[in-house]
């Protein structure tokens, strides 16, 4: 199914990025966690894994490059880019193409492995970034049924580093007794530039838990000089 927008990118509501820039209404991966999901179920009641793509994307996203002033683009944020879909499509790699020569700095967010099929497309540009979502070492069935495990997504990181494309982590969300922040990072840290830590959003998780267990985090994190960013809903520490 398709869909068609008055505009695709859109200033953000996300405060480490300017815009937003979403090509797909949905999502196949339909992870348990998934924020979007959740708050788009409050306001807007939908089949969330009946996914349409925005079909006049290309055209849209020509025109929106002329209209903003240039910023950090995140891509997707509501949405993976890279699920099922995009094996089909192909959207993903038009509106790179796009968005790579413009002046907007590019930061593609996915669970998938399908985004090394654009390395060859992405490699070589300085505007760009690759990230990944980790929330563990190992596979999470439970949480994520239907996207690829985390082991895939740890080797797409590892390829990207070795082309030289800017690699980050989103460790989004901390799931209590699964997720290891520290643990991640140090398997990790060898291949990628950065990372970002966030809480579960929509979930019964107390405040509590974060500000339990985020001192002893952010001591560690600056103790080895990881380059990190933690969210503003996480604790103050």
């Amino acid at each position: 199914m398709a869909i068609r927008r008055k505009t695709l990118i859109r200033r953000s509501g996300v405060e480490w990025t300017d815009y937003n820039c979403n090509i797909y209404s949905g999502c196949a991966h339909n992870c348990k966690y998934c924020y979007a999901r959740l708050m788009t179920k409050r306001f807007e009641p939908s089949d969330w894994q009946e996914v349409k793509m925005v079909e006049n994307a290309v055209e849209l996203v020509r025109r929106d490059i002329r209209t903003f002033s240039p910023g950090r683009i995140m891509f997707c944020s509501m949405t993976d880019p890279y699920q099922p879909i995009e094996a089909e499509t192909g959207l993903a790699r038009k509106v790179l193409e796009v968005l790579l020569n413009s002046p907007f700095h590019v930061l593609i967010l996915t669970k998938s492995h399908l985004v090394t099929r654009d390395y060859d497309l992405i490699r070589g540009h300085g505007n760009v970034e690759v990230g990944f979502t980790i929330t563990s070492l190992e596979d999470i069935p439970f949480w994520e049924s239907y996207a690829p495990g985390n082991k895939k997504r740890i080797e797409a990181l590892k390829k990207a580093h070795s082309l030289g494309i800017k690699t980050f982590v989103s460790i989004e969300p901390w799931i209590p007794d699964v997720t290891h922040p520290q643990a991640i990072i140090e398997k990790l840290r060898d291949f990628v530039d950065r990372f970002i830590i966030g809480s579960m959003q929509y979930c019964d998780v107390p405040r509590s838990f974060y500000a339990k267990n985020l001192p002893a985090l952010t001591l560690w994190l600056k103790e080895n000089k990881i380059d990190y960013y933690l969210k503003k809903e996480l604790p103050s520490v």
